[in-house]
């Protein structure tokens, strides 16, 4: 797969120009042409681009609001009482889209060997997590059988989600398993998240067996919305949509993976799935760092440390004496977990994330 990051359209490259309007090539799918139009939006959280999105894709879908009244998400219900699964399908609509925050529209690329991609001047192509919002919205066209969720704000350290779990407990444990959509690659059905197990590895392995397609279970997961309700809902994953290079104007989509993950998707018959439920919903445990901070009052009131618990950029600031006198009311394990942590931290920078 190739594609070009020149400012020029080549002859065998359909543009998408940013004045919203469709380009249609000869030989190219139209369904990459309208999976691109998602693209064409820059949705940064609360942008101009991001209402415009909303007011084009989530007008027909029940917004679910906050106690003081902001929308966090959209959901579409698609469910019956005889299905044994009760399966939440998460996706979100937020990119890092964070110049031009007045812009609406993008230029996008696809070129001859479906691909889709932005040029250099761009933030990101946005298919993390357009590619998941397309998805989400074939399977409903399709029918498929399912509670559906656009959340908000992902990119900002989950603000929908977090707020979500926090507020709705007893909706959201009405649910067996929730997939989000919104990882990168190809062939990873997630286990971990944040140094956490998300799903057991019996789901992991009946999820991939039914997609088939070469997924197989990975304990890589970084962070996304499902990562939010471990305490809630037993069998929480996040499966590879296509995209690589997220959050840069090197991202690109394998459209032609993507419309193949549709037509995957939509074939299943999700309500009579034998998907495993065997992990069992505990309180989540965040150690701090880009999502919570490692500070009295944040979620770490449910880790097990002794003295008061600092953000732990913190200790670039402490001196070597007050490191080494945190670290000795460490357990071994205890330990072990921040390094990792820390080093998932470094993983996400360099896999370009950020807040």
């Amino acid at each position: 797969m190739s594609f070009s990051l020149s400012n020029t359209k080549k002859q065998n490259e359909v543009e998408i120009p940013s004045t919203g309007e469709i380009v249609r090539g000869d030989k190219t799918n139209p369904e990459f042409i309208e999976i691109c139009k998602i693209f064409s939006y820059r949705r940064q959280h609360e942008s101009e681009g991001e209402k415009a999105f909303i007011n084009e894709f989530m007008g027909r879908f029940t917004p679910i609001k906050s106690k003081a009244g902001e929308i966090l998400a959209y959901r579409y219900d698609n469910t019956n009482s005889k299905s044994k699964n009760n399966i939440l399908w998460a996706s979100h609509i937020d990119t890092v889209h964070y110049s031009k925050p007045n812009q609406v529209f993008q230029d996008i690329y696809i070129d001859s060997f479906g691909t889709a991609f932005v040029d250099e001047h761009q933030d990101c192509l946005g298919a993390d997590d357009g590619s998941g919002v397309w998805l989400l919205l074939e399977m409903i066209k399709a029918n498929c059988f399912g509670t559906y969720i656009f959340f908000r704000g992902e990119e900002q350290g989950c603000i929908g989600s977090s707020q979500l779990a926090e507020e709705q407990e007893d909706y959201f444990k009405s649910f067996t398993h929730i997939i989000s959509l919104d990882r990168k690659g190809t062939d990873e059905v997630i286990t971990n998240q944040r140094s956490d197990v998300c799903c057991s590895d019996k789901f992991a392995d009946d999820f991939a067996r039914l997609l088939g397609m070469g997924y197989k279970k990975s304990d890589k997961g970084v962070y996304t919305d499902s990562a939010e309700f471990t305490h809630l809902i037993p069998e929480c994953t996040n499966i590879g949509v296509g995209y690589i290079n997220q959050h840069s104007s090197k991202e690109t989509q394998d459209l032609a993976f993507l419309v193949k993950l549709r037509d995957k998707l939509v074939s299943i018959d999700w309500a009579n799935a034998k998907l495993s439920v065997e992990r069992k919903a505990e309180p989540k445990m965040t150690y701090g760092g880009l999502y919570g901070g490692m500070y009295p009052g944040s979620y770490l009131d449910d880790w097990d440390s002794p003295g008061d618990l600092y953000d732990y950029e913190e200790f670039a600031y402490m001196s070597d004496e007050a490191v080494q006198q945190y670290v000795k009311g460490l357990s071994a394990k205890e330990i072990a977990r921040l390094l990792k942590f820390m080093a998932e931290d470094m993983q996400y920078l360099r896999e370009g994330g950020g807040l």
